[in-house]
């Protein structure tokens, strides 16, 4: 009898181990329900990141791409929808490269080159400094945390994941999945064509919550048929406040080389 009593209190006893592990152990919280609305859901995440209206901060760029690849310091101001200021800077914090969007136009100073480039806001000219594929509006949407627009796009489906979820919106040939906590912060944007073939995908991290906004601290880019990876790390991030008067205008210095591009 004692012999018995004896396994059985060692059994218990294990028994009680075992749960107090299991209890240490956080689980995937899964929120039960019906899986949501695709239209409501996009609105209601659109309408948790209409702010920040601007933001400016300095941050580091990572880039490996067969173009431009290396590291750079920056300066970077945005203010919605689509105007957006990347300062490029040299080890001594001078500006080696000042970029500029408004309004569908583009310029670019190279001073390293001596060349000043003008035209569309094009993706293949915003790259010119910083190889990314994205539209004005895109880069600053996805600095601000936002989900960026797909032209032509609507919500198509919605599912939860974990204390998050997924949504998708399509277009007739780009399918944009989307990744949100359940703070509806946006933490993956995946963009792919009609096959299936992903165009880029970014990750977001680190989201500062800072007057209402949750802005991301850091950013991941990948374009795997350009063979491109970014990482972009921002900090002293100010939010909510406007950038200079004339900080997304850039004009030609004397003396300098101008070339017109499309």
């Amino acid at each position: 009898m004692g012999l018995a009593r004896t396994r059985a209190a060692a059994r218990a006893t294990a028994l009680s181990a075992a749960l107090l592990i299991g209890a240490g152990c956080p689980k995937p919280q899964t929120v039960a329900g019906p899986p949501p609305d695709p239209g409501a859901l996009y609105f209601q995440a659109k309408k948790a990141h209409l702010l920040p209206e601007t933001l400016s901060c300095d941050g580091k760029a990572f880039v490996e791409a067969p173009q431009n690849a290396g590291r750079y310091s920056l300066h970077v101001s945005v203010k919605r929808p689509a105007s957006l200021r990347i300062e490029a800077l040299t080890p001594m914090g001078d500006p080696a490269a000042v970029l500029v969007a408004d309004q569908g136009r583009f310029a670019l100073l190279d001073l390293r080159n001596n060349v000043f480039y003008r035209g569309p806001a094009t993706p293949e000219n915003l790259s010119r400094l910083i190889p990314a594929p994205l539209r004005d509006e895109e880069l600053v949407s996805l600095i601000t945390g936002d989900i960026p627009e797909l032209p032509g796009g609507r919500p198509e489906s919605a599912a939860r994941d974990g204390d998050g979820y997924q949504l998708v919106i399509a277009s007739l040939r780009v399918r944009q999945e989307v990744t949100l906590g359940g703070d509806l912060r946006v933490v993956q944007v995946r963009r792919s064509d009609s096959t299936g073939k992903l165009i880029w995908s970014i990750g977001l991290d680190e989201h500062d919550d800072m007057a209402g906004a949750r802005v991301p601290r850091m950013l991941h880019l990948e374009e795997p048929q350009a063979k491109t990876k970014v990482d972009l790390r921002l900090r002293n991030v100010l939010a909510g406040k406007p950038p200079p008067s004339g900080a997304f205008l850039l004009g030609v210095p004397p003396g300098m080389k101008v070339e017109e591009v499309q």
